[in-house]
């Protein structure tokens, strides 16, 4: 068989079985993900009974296809208040300005991540007493980690109760690893028969089959997260006919954190079902979800999930930018197959005849026709480049709502602690969807501020802002944050 494969010719062995084989892999493992995805549930019928014995942080996992949210932290701590443990006090009409009281109970029989959120209260109280609003983290860091921590806690807990499992098994994981292999094995084939033909370092075959076994490798046993079980969608589906129930208690959602001491565990249920707007408002243990966001613009209160642009260079980008990348795009590609391309073919062939270009391209070298394609793939971007900045500069889109959400995204590298900004998120709820995405706003014009309500003119296919103006401005002191 490997004979059979030798006999091929160079440029199917060199470019096509590579091609092949990683094109093979990744084929499957998309459908491997696809088919791990956690299936849709179908709510029970609304009830006011505690369907479960569940604590409120597994619930959440359920109420969000089985991914955490800041609403495991959130709930956790009401329940705790709903137990006893801790005491929520309201001192006037604002609930920012509740307090979180110890009340001496031992916290001897509560599982881990009910633990940790207790030992967060215990270590910020003073003489037995925090602001609510004081449990967030300074540092980033130390709340990226407690907050792993915990959703780590949450979900040995779910795993133990059966209701749900690695998104991924492990053998599954296993096998597409060893598929990574094969296809590893491909890239080495091609590679060493391209150094084999041109007398070049054979150790670059070994080299290409380590690195590309490793990556697919590593791939293949990332953690992707976490599914459902039979026993898991039958929970969900219960605790979501409670939160069926509970929207349409109309002043539910208005609750604040410390009606808990009416409410008892509805409330920290709530907050894990996502039917909590102002208690999971005021909370904030430093693990805010800025992809789950609370806006009322339209009339009525919503959860919305937003997703940020990133990853791709136009997202942001001024058009004079992309059109110099594309000219530059261009400019190689047609250097590698306009001109290095047809010299090395003349070279190979031994043909001058300048009247036809590439015309020994058929019997070419598998080096040049690579580069060669790789020089028509460039200029095949830089055309698509253009054309698209073209038509963002043509058509640009108005869009008029809510800003919820407005943070710095990028700044300018400093000496100092803190850069000058160059780009904000400005997430803008429009009143249509309940799914939103990003847009990318210059500093120069981030003038708005949560809560305002704005009309911007946007560019939709680089998701940048080229001009925003206040139509409401928000209630209160300029520079406040109404965030979630």
């Amino acid at each position: 068989m490997f004979a059979a494969v030798l006999s091929l010719p160079d440029s199917v062995i060199e470019i096509g079985l590579p091609v092949a084989g990683l094109a093979a892999w990744t084929v499957l493992y998309a459908i491997t993900w696809l088919t791990v995805r956690p299936a849709a549930v179908t709510p029970a019928p609304a009830t006011l009974v505690l369907p479960g014995e569940e604590p409120p942080a597994v619930v959440s996992l359920l109420a969000n296809r089985w991914r955490l949210t800041g609403a495991a932290a959130e709930a956790t701590l009401l329940d705790l208040a709903a137990r006893r443990y801790l005491e929520l006090r309201q001192p006037d009409a604002d609930p920012r300005h509740t307090t979180v009281h110890l009340t001496g109970r031992a916290p001897d029989d509560l599982n881990p991540y009910e633990r940790q959120v207790f030992d967060r209260v215990t270590e910020r109280a003073v003489d037995g007493v925090v602001p609510l609003t004081a449990l967030g983290f300074a540092d980033a860091g130390r709340s990226t980690a407690w907050t792993k921590r915990l959703h780590q806690s949450v979900l040995a807990d779910a795993r133990r109760r059966g209701l749900s499992r690695r998104r991924v098994p492990r053998p599954l994981a296993a096998l597409l690893g060893v598929l990574g292999g094969v296809a590893a094995a491909g890239v080495a084939v091609g590679s060493w028969h391209y150094v084999t033909r041109t007398h070049g370092d054979r150790f670059g075959s070994v080299a290409a089959f380590l690195v590309v076994a490793a990556v697919l490798g590593s791939i293949a046993a990332r953690d992707s997260g976490e599914r459902d079980t039979p026993a898991g969608r039958e929970a969900a589906r219960r605790w979501l006919g409670l939160r069926g129930w509970l929207a349409g208690q109309g002043s539910f959602a208005e609750l604040p954190p410390a009606a808990v001491a009416a409410w008892d565990r509805y409330l920290a249920y709530g907050a894990a079902l996502g039917v909590t707007r102002n208690a999971s408002r005021v909370i904030d243990l430093g693990v805010a979800d800025r992809r789950q966001l609370w806006s009322s613009y339209g009339g009525r209160w919503r959860q919305v999930a937003v997703s940020y642009p990133g990853g791709l260079p136009r997202y942001g980008q001024a058009l004079g930018w992309i059109v110099f990348r594309a000219l530059l795009m261009g400019l190689l590609g047609w250097t590698l197959a306009g001109v290095v391309g047809n010299l090395l073919l003349d070279s190979a062939t031994g043909s001058e005849d300048r009247s036809a270009p590439w015309s020994g391209l058929l019997a070419a070298d598998a080096v040049i026709l690579a580069l060669v394609l790789l020089g028509l793939v460039l200029l095949g971007l830089a055309g698509y480049l253009l054309v698209r900045a073209f038509a963002d500069a043509s058509a640009p889109a108005t869009v008029t709502g809510e800003v919820l959400w407005h943070q710095v995204w990028q700044r300018h590298s400093s000496d100092d602690a803190e850069g000058q900004p160059i780009n904000h998120h400005l997430v803008i709820d429009d009143g249509h969807s309940d799914q939103l995405r990003a847009w990318i706003i210059p500093a120069r014009i981030a003038e708005c501020r949560v809560g305002d309500v704005v009309t911007a003119r946007v560019r939709p296919w680089t998701r940048r802002v080229v001009e925003v103006t206040v139509d409401r401005a928000a209630p209160g002191p300029a520079g406040s944050d109404v965030r979630r």
